[in-house]
């Protein structure tokens, strides 16, 4: 069901930092990488053979294009979060024409690991934590690392920023009004605040 249609738990911010090790994809210049974060399970033939047709959605998103085989992302992807989750899925490709190539794969395990409840999404606390995911390449073995900070970000807090948010918008919008009212005939002021929704 799409989160969209329910009501959310909260938010999960991604932040993709960098990766490291990946394996050198091209036999001429630098691997173009990019990496795809998903809330679902992900399988080799579903893994972007759209390549740059790719329609991103509110369970898979993907980074820009960066150079090398220690590439620096530093890009923040949000989800909503509609139910617990239990992992994370990501993916590291190099953008060549036609095909892109998969680099590497792995997966965050937000219930199984070593530091237990700390990356729970069925909480109303706020979390923020770093991790780093071990990526697997189908031919090395090894796909290097992959550092991301994630940020859970629960609906209660998420409503009371988005309020907080909202009144400093209406304030800052009534003030205004008020400055440009002060410089107006009455017949003028009486327009303006007709049109903006504001009385005295």
């Amino acid at each position: 069901m799409a989160a969209s249609s329910q009501r959310l738990k909260g938010i999960l911010s991604v932040t993709v930092l960098k990766a490291n090790n990946l394996i050198k994809s091209d036999l001429l210049g630098e691997n173009d990488c990019y990496a795809f974060i998903s809330l679902e399970p992900l399988t080799n033939q579903t893994k972007i053979k759209f390549g740059k047709q790719l329609q991103q959605t509110e369970t898979c998103q993907k980074t820009q294009i960066h150079d090398g085989c220690h590439p620096i992302f530093d890009e923040k992807l949000l989800f909503p979060v509609a139910q617990g989750l239990e992992a994370l899925y990501v993916q590291l490709w190099d953008s060549d024409i036609g095909k892109d190539d998969l680099l590497a794969y792995g997966t965050f395990n937000f219930l199984d690991n070593d530091q237990g409840v700390q990356f729970n999404t069925n909480t109303k606390k706020e979390w923020l934590h770093m991790v780093t995911i071990s990526m697997i390449n189908d031919k090395r073995g090894d796909g290097g690392t992959l550092e991301l900070i994630l940020h859970f970000i629960p609906d209660t807090v998420a409503s009371f920023i988005n309020r907080k948010f909202n009144a400093a918008q209406a304030q800052l919008k009534k003030k205004l009004t008020q400055q440009i009212v002060a410089k107006m005939t009455d017949v003028a002021a009486d327009q303006i605040r007709g049109y903006t929704g504001l009385d005295d």
